[in-house]
C-alpha cells in the first residue's frame, strides 16, 4: 500500500467508478460469452511466454480500453494483452480480459474478466465478472465486498475458522505449488480439505467464506489487483510468501487472516 495515500473525500466518486466498472463488465460479458458459446471461433495463438491467448481476450481488452479512453481520457490503462498506456499518474485501470484463458479455450466455465482501478498506488474499485458461472464479485475501498449470483446480491465476508486443521485450502497448479513452497505437502496433508480450484475463483471463495486459504504461486499484476481489494474488503488478507500485505510480488496467498501466521510459518519456514 502507498503510505502517503489520502482517500478521495467524496466517496460518491468511488461509486461512479464502480458503476463504470460494472458497465465495462457488461461489455466484457457480451463478448466473452459470444465466443465461449462458439468454441470454433476462438482463434487460439501462443504468446512469447508460452501461454495461450484467444481472439476473445484481445477483443475484450480492445473494447474496454476504448470505453475507458472515451469516459476517462486522462486515465492510464494496464492490460495483459496490450501492456501499459501511461497518462494520469493518479488513476490507472488494470485489466485481465479473461483470467483462466486455458480453461476458457477448453470449455470450462471457470474464467472471469478482472477489472481494477488503482488510485495513487492503491486499488480503490474492483470488479470480477464470471458470466459462465452466473456470478460477479465487486468491492470499493472502505465500502465492503459483494457478490451477485444469478442476480441475487449479498455482502460477503471471510470465514471465522482459526486453525489450519479445520481449514479448506485451494490452489492453482499442484506442480507449481510443490516447487514454490517447501511446506506445501505438509499443509495439504494436515488441513480439513484441499481442492485444486485455481485462478480468480479461489481468491473469491476465500473472500466469501467458502474457503480459508488460496495459494497462487505465479501471478502478474493484472491477475490479482482486483482480487486484492475484494479479499481485503471482505476482511481477509492477500500477501506474498513472506506474509507481506501486497499483490505486487509475483505470487499471491489469500486467507481469512485468522490462519495466516500459522500458514506462513508452515509453507515457507525460515
Amino acid at each position: 500500500m502507498n503510505e502517503s495515500f489520502e482517500p478521495v473525500s467524496d466517496k460518491r466518486q468511488f461509486d461512479d467508478y464502480l458503476d463504470f466498472a460494472k458497465r465495462l463488465a457488461d461489455i466484457a460479458d457480451e463478448i466473452s460469452m459470444s465466443f465461449f458459446n462458439q468454441q470454433q471461433s476462438l482463434q487460439v495463438s501462443l504468446k512469447s511466454d508460452g501461454s495461450f491467448v484467444t481472439k476473445a481476450d484481445k477483443e475484450i481488452e480492445r473494447r474496454l480500453r476504448q470505453a475507458i479512453n472515451q469516459q476517462f481520457p486522462n486515465h492510464g490503462v494496464l492490460g495483459e494483452e496490450d501492456g501499459e498506456e501511461l497518462k494520469d499518474e493518479s488513476h490507472r485501470w488494470i485489466i485481465d480480459p479473461i483470467d483462466g484463458t486455458h480453461g476458457f479455450m477448453r470449455g470450462l466455465p471457470i474464467w472471469a474478466t478482472l477489472i481494477a482501478l488503482e488510485y495513487q498506488g492503491n486499488i480503490v474499485v474492483s470488479m470480477i465478472s464470471a458470466p459462465a458461472l452466473g456470478a460477479r464479485w465487486w468491492a470499493s475501498l472502505g465500502v465492503g465486498a459483494y457478490k451477485s449470483l444469478l442476480g441475487n446480491v449479498s455482502v460477503i465476508k471471510v470465514s471465522n475458522v482459526d486453525n489450519l486443521e479445520d481449514s479448506q485450502v485451494l490452489y492453482t497448479g499442484l506442480r507449481e505449488c510443490r516447487k514454490k513452497w517447501a511446506g506445501f505437502e505438509e499443509l495439504i496433508s494436515m488441513v480439513w480439505r484441499e481442492r485444486g480450484v485455481g485462478d480468480f475463483w479461489g481468491h473469491c471463495l476465500v473472500a466469501e467464506g467458502a474457503s480459508e486459504i488460496m495459494l497462487d504461486p505465479i501471478v502478474n499484476l493484472w491477475d490479482v489487483a482486483a482480487l486484492y481489494l475484494l479479499v481485503t474488503e471482505a476482511g481477509g488478507i492477500m500477501s506474498d510468501e513472506k506474509g507481506r500485505d501486497t499483490f505486487r510480488k509475483g505470487n499471491a496467498i489469500s486467507s481469512n487472516q485468522k490462519v495466516h501466521d500459522e500458514l506462513m510459518t508452515l509453507i515457507h519456514p525460515q
